[in-house]
């Protein structure tokens, strides 16, 4: 845009009042928090952009400006406050332009003749480099402001908050561990984080009696299970209240059921499963029909998530229901060893899921694409992670309800003459000498049932992880 330099340069004390155009007018000085005023003092025969000197925000600061708008002609205006980014060229994650939930007037509205409005916006720069931003005011007499492609509007609202990141974790002083704990014990104390592959990278977790992985979201309190490979965070349902590690409360799950009403065949072990009497694996194990534990997660998920309006939170993830075979076939009721039987006792987890077959998921690109909503349950796997292992008690852990409640982890079908049983890794209650142990149970048995799900990576969060200050989502 033309600048009109008929219109001169008048200096009044320190402030520089620039004309940019016989349109508009501004004064400008650039602060933290600064207070600038824009004046339209012609009225424009189409949109007219009001350039607003170049500002750099410095790694790691936050900076608010106050936009006071003047419309100082003889009609009526539009207007809308811009930015440009130069240096990078375009913006990312890290950095955060919005207007101030605190702001009088909105970022885009109309001046009656004579009036004002005051703007105030925000600048976040979360990178370790310096940005350079570009930010000024346009003017209309209608309503569309014919903005050139490298310049946009300013209309989200700016919420303050943090992104659940390892970075995140260290600040609040939880420890980050090299290496792998020692799967021959269970973890009666906070161990911080370890790392472990997962289908989709380096995923981070949580170890021992964790003070930091409290999360209250849709109403109810979680406990972080893990960081996905994808940034995504996985939790586990913890209750409608906070519960302190080692407290026993049924309020920790979200009622019982049995994994499968039928037990007698190996296709019941399935979250989904196929024909219970096919001759082939691949027809025994076929995702078609729903388990009963699957009915009962999708129908909590859709009362309690999704027609409370959370599942814009919530992320597509795989929820693994191992049935790769460590013996036998897998079909009818031939007695077969799942992978897990080998993996839990030589305290070997992992948190790869070996078949695309078991990665439930919503998306056909990220796993199997089977799952009506994005919900599933704990893995074996994850509990031995998570602090726990089979013959040997731990109350102390994160995980430790007081109750006994499924993982999605199939163990052993083995033959009872004319039937067969099938036996899958629960968490353990009071009732035996391993509380909060793994064990092996029936599938057809009524359990508890404790939802785990993924919330987005770019999710924002409040507080610092504990009981009394647990992360919530900045809605």
């Amino acid at each position: 845009m033309k600048k009109n330099y008929l219109l001169g340069l008048i200096v009044v004390g320190l402030i520089s009042l620039i004309v940019y155009s016989t349109y508009a007018m501004f004064t400008a000085s650039v602060e933290t928090n600064d207070i600038v005023s824009l004046s339209a003092s012609t009225l424009p025969t189409e949109s007219e952009i009001v350039e607003y000197e170049r500002l750099t925000i410095k790694s790691k600061e936050k900076k608010v400006i106050e936009y006071t708008v003047n419309n100082n002609t003889d009609n009526s205006l539009y207007y809308g406050v811009w930015y440009e980014m130069i240096n990078p060229s375009s913006i990312n994650d890290d950095i955060v332009i919005g207007k101030s939930e605190d702001t009088t007037s909105d970022t885009l509205g109309q001046l009656t003749r004579g009036s004002n409005a005051k703007v105030l916006f925000v600048i976040e720069n979360k990178t370790d480099s310096n940005i350079v931003v570009n930010v000024g005011v346009g003017y209309s007499k209608t309503s569309s402001l014919n903005l050139p492609t490298n310049r946009n509007l300013i209309t989200e609202v700016y919420k303050s908050g943090f992104n659940l990141t390892i970075d995140k974790f260290e600040e609040l002083g939880v420890s980050v561990n090299s290496g792998n704990p020692d799967f021959n014990q269970v973890a009666t104390t906070d161990e911080g984080i370890f790392a472990a592959e997962d289908d989709l990278g380096t995923s981070y977790y949580f170890r021992g009696a964790s003070a930091n992985n409290y999360v209250k979201f849709a109403g109810y309190y979680w406990r972080i299970i893990r960081i996905n490979g994808d940034d995504t965070i996985r939790m586990i349902y913890d209750g409608t209240n906070a519960h302190a590690n080692g407290e026993a409360s049924e309020d920790r799950q979200v009622g019982i059921t049995a994994f499968n009403i039928n037990s007698d065949y190996n296709a019941y072990f399935g979250y989904m499963y196929g024909s219970p009497e096919s001759n082939t694996y691949e027809g025994t194990h076929a995702n078609i029909n729903d388990s009963t534990v699957k009915v009962a997660i999708d129908n909590w998920y859709k009362v309690n998530i999704v027609d409370k309006d959370y599942s814009q939170y919530v992320a597509d993830a795989i929820y693994c229901n191992d049935r790769s075979l460590s013996t036998g076939t897998g079909i009818g009721r031939d007695h077969t060893n799942y992978q897990s039987f080998d993996r839990i006792a030589r305290r070997t987890p992992i948190l790869k899921c070996i078949q695309i077959n078991d990665k439930f998921s919503i998306s056909s690109s990220l796993g199997n694409g089977n799952l009506t909503y994005p919900v599933g349950l704990i893995t074996a796997d994850e509990v031995s992670f998570a602090g726990g292992r089979s013959d040997m008690s731990n109350s102390l852990y994160y995980l430790y309800s007081g109750t006994r409640y499924y993982t999605m982890t199939p163990m052993t079908c083995y033959d009872q003459y004319y039937y067969s049983e099938l036996l899958i890794w629960v968490v353990e209650d009071n009732t035996y000498a391993y509380n909060g142990s793994l064990f092996a149970e029936y599938v057809n048995s009524s359990y508890g049932l404790r939802p785990v799900i993924s919330l987005k990576s770019d999710t924002l969060f409040t507080g610092n992880g504990t009981m009394s200050s647990p992360f919530e989502i900045v809605s």
